[in-house]
């Protein structure tokens, strides 16, 4: 088989896997009716606290909603030492691990945020508390990004990194 031809056929192949690839995502399940997408980025972060909050094992129809079937939540930590590490999660995992909580009640509460958008993008820098069972567990700041679709906005991924004592969060991040 010539080079030409080669070269046609993984182009053909890449073409074919693209063409899946983006009909997949067309076909990904329509939010559920009962918890409405924002109409505007600024309601993202309402509706992230809202589908945090409450029982560690309720339903989690409006987390799934909010957030698009491929969407990759990715939590940042950092060592006494300083050495950074990561933890990649679907929102499947994040639900699972949530769950095994049993009925710990969760609350967070984006503090303060900024917004960043150009048509049917946006990113959301925000800083956040964590709190379970009435103690603060945690706080943040959640990097998030999101898309415009049909019904409203959505979130396509969240990157985490909680405060420690090396890592204070900076007085502006505050309310």
């Amino acid at each position: 088989m010539s080079t030409f031809s080669l070269q046609m056929l993984r182009a053909l192949f890449l073409a074919t896997i693209l063409a899946g690839a983006l009909a997949g995502s067309a076909m990904a399940p329509a939010p559920n009716a009962s918890c409405a997408l924002p109409s505007e980025p600024e309601g993202i972060p309402a509706a992230l606290d809202a589908a945090i909050t409450g029982p560690a094992d309720k339903d989690r129809a409006c987390m799934k909603a909010l957030l698009i079937p491929e969407a990759r939540m990715m939590f940042l930590s950092i060592a006494a030492d300083g050495a950074p590490s990561y933890k990649i999660e679907t929102l499947d995992d994040w639900i699972a691990r949530v769950k095994a909580r049993g009925h710990a009640m969760l609350e967070e509460k984006q503090l303060k945020f900024r917004i960043e958008r150009y048509g049917n993008i946006a990113h959301l820098w925000s800083s956040y508390t964590l709190q379970s069972d009435g103690k603060q567990v945690a706080r943040g700041i959640n990097s998030i990004q999101a898309i415009k679709e049909a019904g409203g906005w959505r979130v396509t991924g969240i990157m985490v990194q909680a405060e420690s004592a090396t890592t204070p969060l900076p007085k502006e991040y505050l309310p």
